[in-house]
């Protein structure tokens, strides 16, 4: 795993609140929004370096659970935070649990639980904040992985110190699902993953989710406790009206991607994806190179929206209604482990159409 900058939070935490309230003003200052966008990038950035921390920590636990899990890391995205902070009004930015993120990928979920186990008794310093378990009780969008919340703890850093951070554990069916959701959201620029867009594409990815959930686990009662036969007929219906599978298989084959990278020594990747195109750009940047990675990342969302179609800021007219475009750096081993955690970057939908197809074949004529 690359050994991220040191990079040190240049800013009271007020100050860190103040810029994220500015940022939700539709009508700043002259120079308010520039700065709060440069007290933004250094929050975020500062979280770099403990995140690296956890997740090599979270890479060693979850090999030994499954030697094939997915690890990989992020930084959350500038419009994604901005939106959170726009539905929560309540919470601060310094508040914010999943700045820094990073994920496991297992293939079952007795291993999630397992995984999940291990840090309840694990004796890191790291002090847990709490964990949501959204296998057991999945978000109305039908989202369902567990998310654990731990406050950063170091002795040899303790700039860092509190910081938080959170680990997903989520199976590979339920990844399937969750960047299913993200491909679709992106290519039509409405967050369907927050419960927002068109109510039928709603409604087709939470039976998705119920699903999904009947085949990971057959003798469980889905959260509605909805027949099997009910739940494939409806996506089924669905499926036809919208033209899942014939939509989602075309933005695959219509998706360029531009790999400009020395992959044998990348640590980090930048990925840029215009839906409208559809193109995907691929940086890679050095283990070593960590500054330039970022710097890379933030000037690319410069040049991106911020806020979603109609409430998009005047700095850049020519992207104001570019409402699907995304940025996000990744610290990863491989570029093939990029593209089995972010599929949805690629507009890849194959695994999540072959689950619900095998549903569907299976259960459209039960009861």
């Amino acid at each position: 795993m690359p050994i991220l900058a040191h990079e040190t939070l240049r800013y009271s935490r007020a100050a860190v609140d103040r810029a994220g309230r500015t940022l939700l003003n539709k009508a700043p200052e002259p120079g308010e929004l520039e700065d709060a966008l440069d007290v933004l990038a250094n929050w975020r950035s500062s979280h770099a370096f403990p995140l690296n921390t956890i997740t090599m920590d979270l890479r060693q636990k979850a090999r030994r659970v499954q030697p094939a899990a997915l690890v990989v890391q992020r930084l959350k995205r500038a419009r994604s935070i901005l939106a959170k902070l726009s539905k929560e009004s309540s919470m601060r930015l310094t508040q914010m649990q999943d700045i820094g993120g990073c994920r496991a990928v297992v293939q079952t979920i007795d291993e999630v639980y397992t995984l999940r186990d291990a840090y309840r008794r694990s004796k890191s310093l790291h002090e847990f904040v709490g964990e949501d378990n959204y296998i057991v009780a999945p978000k109305r969008s039908g989202y369902r992985s567990v998310h654990l919340v731990f406050r950063f703890h170091s002795r040899s850093h303790p700039e860092y110190n509190k910081f938080l951070f959170e680990i997903q554990l989520r199976t590979r069916t339920q990844h399937s699902w969750a960047t299913a959701v993200e491909t679709v959201g992106a290519v039509i620029g409405q967050a369907l993953k927050s419960s927002e867009g068109e109510r039928s594409w709603l409604s087709y990815f939470q039976n998705a989710s119920i699903a999904l959930q009947y085949l990971e686990q057959p003798k469980a009662v889905a959260t509605d406790s909805a027949s099997r036969g009910n739940v494939a007929r409806t996506l089924s219906e669905l499926g036809k009206t919208l033209q899942v599978t014939k939509k989602l298989s075309a933005y695959r084959t219509a998706l360029k991607a531009t790999e400009k990278l020395d992959v044998n020594k990348a640590g980090y990747f930048l990925l840029v994806l215009l839906p409208d195109e559809p193109e995907l750009q691929i940086f890679a940047f050095s283990k070593r190179n960590a500054d330039a990675a970022y710097r890379e990342y933030e000037k690319y969302e410069r040049l991106l929206p911020l806020y979603p179609r109609g409430k998009q800021l005047p700095l850049f007219p020519d992207l104001a209604d570019y409402s699907g475009a995304q940025a996000v750096l990744v610290g990863a081993d491989s570029l093939k482990s990029i593209r089995e955690s972010y599929p949805n970057y690629y507009l890849d939908t194959e695994e999540f159409l072959k689950n619900i197809e095998r549903f569907i074949r299976r259960y459209r004529h039960s009861s």
